[in-house]
């Protein structure tokens, strides 16, 4: 017999700024266990979780699922393993995603980690966007770059964070323009001008946090560990254009 973990999901209530999609519920009608179809023109890269009911009171979220083209106004969706349920003392579970699992898409979207050069942005941010999700203090972050001597915070890096913290989410002010990314899939699924542009020679590195300086295991010495431009820097780990 094999065990379970089994989840009980309440969404309700989750607040999204206009211009992030909205939370997106739908029961799988066709399947191949691998892919799945959706009638909604969603944003690549969106993620969420694919939930199996075993019967009215018990069910658990078996596959990831992402966006990864739209068609004719179709949105194709990809299933990938779930990793956030999985422990070590228990063995993993084969459940394929089938015809009547319901897929949420947006999932952990009312949690948001922001990333800008300075307190001005941070600050601009938090106030455009308070009522609508509950925001990460970059802090936390910092904090775990720092005890990691990585002063260049990768996709791996910012995707341990959303793990730690419970987000899919990430918003990184870069230029003129701030960006909504999805943690998973870490494509742009959203964005907004800024109210001022970002002055790369005075952004605080690798962002803006109240621990002012984290350095390498050597202490700082290897210079090309650090990041050098802020814009630059951010823009190619997005591929931005």
């Amino acid at each position: 017999m094999k065990r379970f973990i089994l989840l009980f999901l309440s969404l309700s209530g989750l607040l999204l700024a206009d211009f992030v999609p909205a939370l997106k519920r739908t029961v799988i009608d066709q399947t191949d266990g691998k892919t799945t179809q959706i009638t909604a023109a969603l944003p690549v890269g969106m993620s969420g979780i694919v939930i199996h009911n075993f019967d009215n009171k018990h069910k658990t979220i078996v596959a990831q699922a992402v966006v990864t083209a739209v068609r004719s106004g179709k949105s194709i969706i990809q299933f990938k393993p779930f990793k956030r349920l999985r422990q070590s003392a228990l063995p993993d579970y084969d459940i394929k995603p089938a015809k009547g699992d319901t897929i949420i898409l947006g999932y952990l979207y009312n949690r948001v980690l922001p990333v800008t050069p300075d307190k001005a942005h941070y600050d601009a941010f938090v106030e455009k966007h308070r009522t609508q999700f509950d925001i990460i203090h970059p802090d936390l972050f910092a904090s775990q770059l720092y005890f990691d001597y990585q002063p260049r915070p990768d996709k791996d890096a910012f995707r341990q964070s959303c793990l730690q913290n419970d987000t899919a989410l990430l918003y990184f002010a870069i230029d003129h323009r701030g960006y909504f990314v999805d943690c998973n899939s870490f494509k742009v699924i959203a964005s907004e001008p800024l109210s001022r542009p970002v002055d790369a020679q005075k952004a605080q590195k690798p962002f803006y946090s109240r621990i002012r300086k984290i350095k390498n295991r050597l202490g700082g010495l290897l210079s090309d560990e650090t990041i050098r431009d802020y814009n630059r820097y951010y823009k190619r780990l997005l591929e931005l254009q």
